[in-house]
């Protein structure tokens, strides 16, 4: 799956979640809002109106005057049209006949208190059905409070969790391969071309690291194949040194043996024991006649070499090998060279 696809089903999961966070809370704010408004139009206003009725049978004696029994009556009309509980109609009616005994002017008093206990009876009723009714909205209204709080509390949870998964995996996702990368090229650099990476996380690291496996394979082909060349011109060489007639050896920068023919070994006296690499240095204590050859400066007299008892004359000949090294200074590409040893060749001449 490729980092893009992953990043959008991540980052997208992430957005839905929390579209379904913002939906739940605006859903139970509105829900806890609708009902407390409704409790505050209804359910107190009926206590308002009862209170206001009572209010009058309390504060005022038997008959009612005009005036109080005017103030009773405006406040039952409201009553009246705000009945939303079941029973709170019948209780309503049975206060309006209450009211109309207690105001009837051919009522006696007994009468008129009769009808009085009645009101207050009814109005008590009618109270204790509000009352009970906002108990009920107050439990629903808690219940939702709670349910609103256990999904908003279980989407955060989900939330944090996948944005603890996206902190905690995520700069992984992209830093290992990154640092296998790295360690990878670092072994190119070493010449080490079998390195292989293997990356499994994403279609654009497959594809880097397919891109850097082809990379080693064709660097790893071409060193053999130059490794090969030069092994091969090395090999050419020396079966050309071999067959000269004249004595012909080779030391290199670090003064070691590189290579020496038959001839300069029979001059030297090495015999047939294995000398390459070894130290010149080393060699010269044995041999003084290596010592010799290495610091002799006069080219044009011939060199004079007892061997076999023979006085032999040599014409020396001295090579340096000097190779370019390419070397890229800022902006300009610097071309100098440096000595990696030297060559000697030994001609037999006459004295």
């Amino acid at each position: 799956m490729k980092i893009k696809k992953k990043l959008l089903l991540g980052f997208g999961l992430l957005f839905i979640i929390v579209l379904i966070f913002g939906a739940i809370s605006v859903y139970y704010i509105k829900v806890i809002s609708e009902t407390a408004n409704v409790t505050l139009k209804n359910n107190y206003k009926t206590l308002t109106f009862t209170r206001e009725m009572r209010s009058v049978l309390d504060e005022n004696d038997l008959p009612l005057s005009s005036g109080s029994a005017n103030v009773f009556d405006q406040a039952l009309q409201k009553q009246e049209n705000n009945i939303t509980e079941p029973g709170e109609k019948a209780a309503t009616d049975s206060l309006r006949q209450a009211f109309t005994s207690l105001t009837d002017q051919a009522s006696d008093l007994n009468q008129k208190q009769q009808a009085e206990r009645n009101a207050r009876l009814q109005l008590k009723q009618i109270e204790g059905l509000n009352m009970h009714a906002i108990e009920l909205k107050n439990e629903y209204t808690h219940s939702t409070v709670n349910k609103a709080t256990l999904y908003l509390g279980s989407t955060a949870f989900i939330t944090f969790f996948i944005l603890f998964i996206l902190i905690v995996n995520f700069p992984g996702f992209i830093l290992n391969p990154l640092r296998e990368l790295a360690d990878g090229l670092d072994q190119i650099g070493e010449k080490n071309y079998d390195t292989r990476l293997k990356f499994n996380t994403s279609e654009e690291f497959t594809q880097l690291a397919e891109a850097f496996n082809t990379m080693a394979g064709n660097l790893g082909e071409r060193e053999n194949d130059n490794l090969t060349k030069v092994i091969a011109a090395e090999s050419r060489i020396k079966m050309l040194i071999e067959e000269m007639r004249d004595a012909v050896l080779g030391v290199n920068e670090k003064q070691e043996l590189l290579f020496i023919n038959h001839e300069a070994k029979k001059i030297l006296n090495l015999g047939e024991k294995p000398v390459i690499g070894q130290s010149v240095l080393e060699l010269s204590k044995d041999h003084p006649l290596l010592k010799v050859i290495l610091e002799n400066n006069d080219h044009e007299s011939p060199l004079k070499i007892n061997q076999d008892g023979k006085v032999l004359y040599f014409q020396q000949n001295s090579f340096e090998v000097v190779v370019p090294n390419l070397k890229t200074d800022l902006d300009s590409l610097q071309v100098a060279g440096y000595s990696v040893g030297t060559i000697q060749i030994l001609k037999k001449t006459k004295g």
